[in-house]
């Protein structure tokens, strides 16, 4: 580390007019490398926070998105900087060299585009010798050989793309991509924009942070999980042959009569059958399917087709109008407010006879339509109030049918013992 020179360091700028040039230089240069040793420090403790994923607690998209608002770099350089503090974890050498503050940050921002730790110590003595100037000629022409290269690795790359759906043993199934970086740049930067939506819809006037509401949705992973199935099936929404059928895709929503009959009679035990695209699902879901999402529904009895064609109780565009209007276009769920992805909720399904009017609906985002099908929360109308309780049956809060597009606290609301 270089040792700096006081009685320069605390002269004013019109001061070292005086001091000799020699010194000057010095300075000059002892900053440079008292800066370089700084940046490397930084980059350090940025790849560790880029590895332990700190950035989430704050809602960010990125290590990159995080160093941009709370350092004051603009995106590029951010950008730039994670770039460099995770190629340095895999070249020792460099690093090394950057610590110690023999080479600057513009040099190792050069040669990290093109060193691995094969050639590392290789990358580090030719920065040392050559001008910054050099060093970024030497680059260029390296890359523009290995680009060569990889425009044959990628016409390999796009041919090898592929998708695979596999199904685990705990109810959950996977799908694993491959495909080339660009593709799933693209594929992925989508996600993150819906899920930076998600979470500032929920966000809204509720008065939350988006830490809680990253956390009440179970993290920004399973954010990022919703995100893609509310892109599929608004892609799915958009063609208009899929708008013609009324369904999602290929996928058909099959009830058997066993299935209606015991949903009908609200018993604990439902022996009938109902599947999704050919899968068995369980009640609840084929519950909240049929509720409001648009699907192609074929009741069976005996393997005979009774009852083809009918849309789910789905909405149709006035009374859907209605419903938005009434609810001022927000989840009614307690404290959501959330503005997107809404359905409409029949309160008393339509298999049990609920009827498909707005006595009957409540809009609800689909995070909590999994919450009131699956996560055992349960809506009611009492006396024209919209009735909200826990799972363990608790009233939570009590609002107008009518709505005013706020959330309501709970009023004089019994609370149950146990």
């Amino acid at each position: 580390m270089t040792v700096i020179d006081t009685e320069v360091l605390g002269a004013q700028a019109g001061e070292a007019d005086g001091v000799p040039l020699e010194r000057l230089e010095a300075e000059i240069i002892g900053w440079s490398g008292d800066l370089a040793a700084a940046t490397a420090r930084l980059l350090e403790l940025v790849a560790v926070f880029d590895r332990r994923e700190g950035w989430k607690a704050w809602g960010c998209r990125s290590a990159a998105h995080w160093l941009s608002w709370k350092c004051g770099e603009s995106l590029h350089t951010a950008r730039e900087k994670v770039r460099v503090a995770r190629a340095l974890d895999d070249l020792p050498s460099i690093a090394g060299a950057f610590r110690a503050g023999e080479l600057s940050y513009s040099k190792v921002r050069a040669i990290t585009r093109v060193a691995c730790r094969a050639d590392d110590a290789e990358w580090r003595d030719i920065a040392r010798s050559a001008t910054g100037a050099e060093l970024d000629r030497i680059v260029s022409a390296v890359r523009n050989s290995l680009d060569r290269d990889e425009n044959r690795d990628a016409r390999r790359a796009f041919r090898r793309r592929h998708a695979k759906r596999s199904t685990r043993q705990d109810g959950l199934a996977e799908i694993r991509i491959v495909a080339p970086r660009d593709m799933i740049d693209t594929v992925w930067a989508a996600a993150e924009t819906v899920t930076s939506r998600l979470i500032d819809d929920a966000v809204g006037g509720s008065g939350r942070t988006r830490r809680e509401i990253i956390d009440e949705h179970d993290g920004l992973g399973a954010l990022r999980c919703d995100a893609f199935t509310h892109l599929a099936e608004r892609a799915a929404a958009a063609s208009p042959a899929a708008a013609e059928r009324g369904d999602i895709g290929r996928l058909q929503l099959v009830l058997d009569t066993d299935f209606i009959t015991d949903v009908s009679a609200s018993t604990d035990a439902v022996d009938g059958e109902a599947t999704l695209g050919g899968t068995r699902i369980a009640p609840e879901i084929a519950m909240r399917w049929s509720c409001d999402i648009r699907a192609s529904v074929i009741v069976e009895d005996g393997g005979h087709v009774h009852d083809e064609g009918r849309n789910c109780r789905t909405l149709n565009r006035r009374l859907r109008r209605a419903l938005h209007r009434r609810d001022h276009g927000t989840c009614r769920f307690p404290g959501c407010g959330a503005t997107s992805w809404l359905h409409a909720h029949h309160i008393i399904h339509w298999t049990r006879g609920g009827p498909t009017d707005l006595t009957n609906l409540v809009s609800i985002c689909s995070f909590h339509h999994h919450q009131v099908h699956e996560g055992g929360w349960n809506v009611a109308i009492v006396d024209d109030n919209v009735v909200w309780s826990d799972p363990d049956g608790i009233p939570a809060t009590i609002e107008p049918l009518t709505g005013d597009g706020t959330r309501t606290a709970a009023i004089d609301v019994p609370v149950h013992d146990g």
